[in-house]
């Protein structure tokens, strides 16, 4: 077996990975902007803001909708009352990922958590399932570039002390599939919020974690799996 063929670290994108939040996003960002008249469709979500980061986000819709405010205090309410609904327990982890988790912690490979969401959304989103503070977390006020630009995940490499070809990934979107790829990953792509067409860059692409166990991914990829 050749030695680039081996998983010695795993990489979790968070949202639409780990937790079924994209809808939780979309949903907090039109409660709090209807006073502006702005809706943003589940298509639209998908196909232009996905993994875009809050801020982002806030300033295209803002430019596009003739707001003159700054948007950045209502970045930090948007924020907040996302936080709010995930206390109220309106958050849930992607199917099977529970039990998927344990089969990496049963492999004893490293793992870290590599999103450019806010800090304070990733903290919430892993607290609710009890895994914040367990693995190391690359959000996105740590990088200078957001995915797909590969600088997270090499950041999230060099965290956890494995060299790309080693890591593995699960992603949900094109950009973060595109990510990974670029920074020398072997990635697995969830099909919770994208079509499968949509994430063809992927090496494996899943409908969720049901069913799955590290082991089982590392076989139909033909990998081993090692420390």
């Amino acid at each position: 077996m050749l030695k680039s063929r081996i998983i010695k670290a795993v990489l979790f994108d968070v949202d639409g990975v780990v937790v079924e939040s994209e809808l939780l996003h979309l949903q907090t960002f039109n409660e709090l902007l209807k006073s502006f008249n702005i809706h943003v469709t589940e298509e639209e979500w998908k196909q232009r803001f996905l993994g875009a980061g809050s801020a982002a986000i806030m300033n295209t819709l803002f430019k596009e909708n003739g707001i003159t405010d700054d948007p950045t205090p209502w970045v930090s309410r948007r924020r907040k009352l996302y936080q709010t609904r995930v206390a109220q327990g309106n958050l849930q982890p992607v199917h099977g990922f529970l039990s998927f988790y344990q089969s990496v912690q049963n492999a004893n490979l490293p793992t870290a958590f590599v999103s450019t969401g806010h800090p304070e959304n990733l903290s919430a989103a892993l607290e609710s399932l009890r895994l914040r503070g367990k693995h190391p977390v690359i959000d996105g006020t740590q990088v200078t570039r957001l995915k797909p630009d590969p600088e997270a995940y090499l950041m999230g490499s060099q965290t956890v002390g494995v060299p790309p070809a080693h890591c593995l990934v699960f992603e949900d979107s094109p950009i973060g599939v595109s990510a990974a790829k670029t920074a020398g990953m072997t990635c697995v792509a969830l099909t919770t919020t994208n079509p499968s067409e949509d994430l063809s860059e992927a090496d494996l692409i899943i409908p969720n974690f049901e069913g799955w166990t590290l082991q089982k991914i590392a076989t139909k990829l033909h990998f081993q799996l090692g420390g």
